[in-house]
């Protein structure tokens, strides 16, 4: 008889991810489910595991989907892992502000991460079910990305009836109004001669010819595509709204002023033959704007700047003239080992340095530490209160050199930084690890060939 694991469920909702993960898995026979007063759950070789998010996704591994469900790329992987702990960090206690931001992660998507359902799609199906059915009907068109998803899951990932099944009301199907019918070649060739004659614009199409239905309202999109976000959604139908859906949709923000090269009295106190000399200097001036405008952008400094690189420290020694710096050798897959100074002696014991596995900014300027040159800087995580500092950890396989890279930031890093443009120092506030310790830039995860970089201090900076 095949011993299985055994999984202790309290009661609501949230609690019965875990089956449900485990039913769409094909994996529900290989648990022995009960009730209990906390989530947890026993493994075959009798380890003991907690917390939601490390249930679901070890029951997932179980399955022969785990690749589907857990991810394919360390990119999805990555982005897997943030929405699980966007579920655990920000959704407790559930509010308006999460749902929209739901919503808005939606807008274009069919799953929340990839083209197919994941341990997010599930985990985030069970966390919103309570709230599903406590929303006003009213409701269906402000949230009409989320009311999407969640009916298009339950019809396909609970086949079981784990949750009990809503009925959504269906928006009714509204085309368009055909095209008007084009006009007679002999009226055509009358209404160019009118035309030519007088300056005056076709009348703007009525009111009445536009549809009566409104789209769905799209909120704040998040930072990179497929991961949830902090900052608060913009509210559907608002000015915010309507510029971040044109934007995820490809288009521009609709203007809120008079049209591009026009001065706000050009239409009523300009005359006409004035209009096209005044445009040519109009283009003049912004060609002449332009370059500087581009100039200014090249010179904001971005991750893909810094060369950073894994390494392995071979070789550690208490700096000779301060108490509270390590000198060490670290092999970064060069010709020889690269000596850096790091004050991590408060912080990290001398053996827990040695053969440790670190992340390394290679293109900084060489520089003295009391004494001792330093060619490059061991990223660390720190809590705010600056009491636990420890070095963000690559991935096990990742080959020594590699560089880390960072989706959407892909330009050629500098040979050297110029200490006098302050180039990291501008950079450092926005690396940080996220709430399960995934290293990133602006949300953006450090990603190796073998999956993202990781820290043992979650929601830390790191410099």
């Amino acid at each position: 008889m095949t011993k299985k694991a055994q999984l202790r469920l309290p009661a609501g909702d949230a609690a019965r991810a875990p089956q449900l993960v485990a039913a769409y898995a094909g994996v529900s026979d290989l648990l022995d489910v009960s009730t209990s007063e906390s989530l947890q759950l026993t493994t075959t070789d009798g380890q003991q595991l907690s917390g939601h998010n490390t249930i679901c996704r070890y029951i997932a591994s179980l399955s022969p989907r785990r690749t589907q469900l857990l991810g394919d790329t360390p990119e999805t992987q990555a982005l897997i892992a943030q929405w699980l702990s966007y579920r655990n960090t920000d959704m407790l206690p559930l509010t308006d502000e999460q749902l929209l931001h739901v919503n808005s992660a939606l807008l274009l998507r069919t799953y929340l991460v990839g083209s197919t359902v994941s341990v997010a799609d599930l985990v985030l199906f069970a966390s919103l079910h309570r709230a599903m059915v406590n929303l006003p009907l009213a409701q269906t068109e402000r949230y009409c990305n989320l009311f999407r998803w969640f009916d298009f899951l339950q019809h396909t990932v609970d086949s079981t009836g784990i949750f009990p099944r809503l009925q959504f009301p269906k928006p009714k199907f509204r085309p368009a109004p055909p095209a008007p019918a084009p006009a007679p070649k002999a009226e055509k060739g009358k209404a160019a001669a009118a035309g030519s004659e007088t300056s005056k614009p076709a009348p703007a199409p009525s009111k009445a010819a536009a549809p009566s239905s409104k789209p769905c309202a799209a909120s704040t999109a998040p930072p990179m595509a497929g991961a949830p976000g902090s900052k608060a959604a913009a509210a559907p139908g608002s000015k915010a709204a309507a510029a971040a859906g044109a934007k995820a949709l490809g288009g521009a923000a609709p203007a809120n002023g008079p049209a591009s090269g026009q001065h706000p009295a050009a239409s009523t106190s300009q005359p006409a033959e004035g209009a096209p000399e005044g445009k040519a200097k109009k283009e003049k001036k912004e060609k002449k704007e332009k370059p500087a405008a581009a100039k200014k952008e090249d010179a904001e400094p971005t991750v893909d700047m810094l060369d950073i690189r894994v390494g392995q420290i071979v070789k550690v020694e208490q700096h000779p003239n301060a108490d509270a710096l390590y000198v060490e050798d670290i092999d970064l897959g060069e010709d020889k080992p690269r000596q850096v100074v790091s004050g991590l002696v408060k912080f990290v014991p001398k053996e827990q340095m040695q053969n440790r596995r670190v992340v390394v900014v290679t293109n900084l300027k060489p520089a003295k530490m009391r004494d001792v040159m330093s060619y490059g800087m061991v990223l660390c995580a720190s809590n705010a209160a600056h009491d636990k500092v420890d070095p963000i950890i690559p991935p096990e396989g990742v080959p020594l050199g590699e560089k880390i890279v960072f989706s959407g930031f892909e330009g050629e890093p500098e040979a050297v930084l110029n200490p006098k443009k302050k180039i990291f120092e501008k950079i450092a506030p926005d690396l940080a690890t996220d709430a399960i310790g995934v290293a990133n830039y602006k949300g953006v995860p450090f990603m190796t060939s073998n999956g993202p970089v990781t820290s043992s201090i979650p929601n830390a900076s790191v410099k």
